[in-house]
């Protein structure tokens, strides 16, 4: 296809700047957005399985309800029941604790004052405080926000700043489409090997680009929607409908008894009834002093379905009425509009398709990190500077190339170094401190740590330096990993514990990332030691 030539230089030229202004934190979301996909999985992992406690039957939970509220006020007002969640796995019934009642639900409690009970064999009730993991929802916000902290409003500042960063993503997306389509038939499939690093770069960074081309743009679109979703309502309710609501509220619900009793069993058989084909994951009630005010908010899974949530469907209704349950927020009951709405949230979070899915979207969160990984490598690679005449003096490298070589090499190998140490001292925390309160604040200080000793370490030593350390460090720490579940396995009385069910795989992804790693240290390493004196990837210092 043919491409005006200045239309070609003047798309380069965004694609390049829009590129390695954004690239650094659409890696940090991208990779972790990878992990995102089994964040539930993650935090049963992080957590110790003595601190989960027993499921209980269908037909106990009235009993389990009664006995809970007789001896805690503050669930007559409101809680929480798991069925069938991996959210909130931890315990069929859980509450927030007096003290933290009027905390947002925006926030991250790493105290962990929630409550959580359970009937025992005997049907007495065991209660115990929350103390486990959130291992997944802190990769789920490092995914959001790229790890900038601040609250901007009730959003996390970092939402914005990745709307800001979505867009220059688009427009990068676009431009580089442009450049490749002159050449994109004869070049699509080629990885040029040999001593042009530029080429090899170039040609990786061009195969993943065109091959998850409409992932990212979907990824991009839907960030922007996400991000600026408020503005884009209140901009509709000014032009639309002149500051009316835009969405009618429904009409109340009137409640015959003036004073009913909660049947959580029978709440159970109809949320069954009317949403066939899904699953019930959980039930939050609230106001439920208040019959006129109460409200019930189900979460339900259906993996043939598309889902508005990140992994369920949401029905509201008033636990106590004996209308029909509103089900349009279901996809099966919804709206054409809604459908498009709900697909593009469903495409977002890859939440159809069960498994298959999210380990699709792991592959294409990880290729779209390298996407943006290269992206930086071929910047820097394009603008050294090389001295053909041996003769001469090497020559001095410019100071922002060094400066992006720094930062990419601190930030995105940092970042995979940061969360791997956050697993990993998160599981020895109980060991080093037996009594420890919240292991939420050991696992959210590691990363914050790691990543910024990274950053550090790279500009002070240099990218040619820091590069081949970090990976290593990166691959041990993958494969200290393992290392504990085998040691929770031979000395179980330190308070370790081993990768416990299904969750052994977190072990074997670990071991295949390390090899990786160090492979790449090895790569790193090689090249360190062959690079030409004044090359930027060389540890020999230059003086000017």
């Amino acid at each position: 296809m043919k491409v005006r030539t200045d239309m070609i230089r003047l798309a380069k030229e965004l694609h390049t700047w829009v590129g390695i202004t954004s690239g650094i934190l659409l890696f940090i979301c991208f990779f972790a957005g990878g992990l995102s996909m089994f964040q539930h999985d993650l935090s049963r992992w992080a957590s110790p399985p003595s601190q989960n406690l027993a499921m209980i039957q269908p037909n106990q939970y009235n009993e389990l309800v009664s006995k809970v509220q007789a001896d805690y006020p503050e669930t007559l007002k409101s809680f929480q029941l798991n069925l069938n969640s991996k959210e909130f796995h931890q315990a069929p019934i859980q509450w927030k604790a007096p003290e933290k009642k009027g905390q947002d639900d925006h926030d991250f409690d790493t105290h962990q004052n929630a409550m959580l009970a359970t009937l025992n064999a005997d049907g007495t009730l065991n209660v115990e405080q929350e103390n486990l993991s959130k291992l997944g929802w802190l990769i789920e916000q490092l995914h959001e926000t790229a790890g900038i902290p601040g609250m901007l409003g009730h959003h996390a500042l970092g939402v914005y700043v990745m709307g800001i960063v979505a867009v220059l993503y688009f427009l990068a997306i676009m431009t580089g489409l442009i450049v490749l389509l002159p050449t994109l038939v004869k070049d699509y499939f080629a990885i040029r090997k040999g001593k042009n690093k530029k080429r090899f770069w170039l040609d990786a960074h061009n195969v993943v680009g065109i091959t998850s081309l409409p992932f990212h743009i979907l990824i991009s679109v839907s960030v922007i929607v996400f991000a600026f979703h408020d503005l884009f309502y209140d901009a509709m309710g000014t032009l639309v409908s002149k500051n009316k609501p835009l969405f009618e509220r429904p009409a109340a619900v009137k409640i015959v008894d003036p004073a009913p009793k909660l049947d959580v069993e029978k709440v159970l058989q109809r949320i069954g009834e009317q949403a066939q084909g899904y699953q019930i994951s959980s039930i939050s009630f609230n106001n439920l002093d208040k019959p006129a005010k109460a409200s019930a908010r189900a979460s339900v899974y259906s993996p043939d379905q598309m889902l508005r949530g990140e992994s369920f469907d949401v029905m509201m209704f008033n636990p106590y009425q004996t209308q029909a349950y509103n089900t349009n927020n279901l996809n099966t009951h919804s709206s054409a509009m809604d459908k498009v709405i709900r697909s593009m949230f469903s495409l977002h979070f890859g939440n159809y398709g069960g498994n298959i899915t999210r380990w699709l979207y792991v592959i294409l969160g990880i290729g779209g990190a390298f996407l943006f990984y290269s992206g930086n490598i071929l910047w820097i690679e394009s603008r050294l500077k090389r001295q053909k005449n041996p003769n001469l003096a090497p020559p001095q490298q410019r100071k922002d190339v060094r400066f992006i070589a720094a930062l990419t090499v601190g930030s995105c190998i940092g970042c995979v170094g940061a969360i791997t140490g956050g697993m990993l001292f998160g599981k020895w925390s109980f060991v080093i401190q037996p009594n420890l309160n919240s292991m939420n604040q050991v696992l959210m200080y590691s990363y914050y740590t790691i990543f910024v000793f990274a950053v550090i370490y790279a500009f002070v030593r240099g990218a040619a330096t820091a590069l081949p350390h970090l990976l290593l460090m990166t691959a041990i720490l993958l494969f200290l990993l393992p290392l504990t579940s085998i040691i929770a396995l031979l000395i179980p009385n330190i308070g370790l514990w081993a990768s416990h069910g299904s969750l052994w795989w977190i072990d074997l992804i670990a071991i295949l990332f390390a090899l990786a790693f160090l492979r790449f240290y090895q790569q790193a390493r090689t090249r360190q030691q062959h690079a030409e004196l004044g090359s930027i990837w060389s540890n020999v210092k230059i003086e000017p």
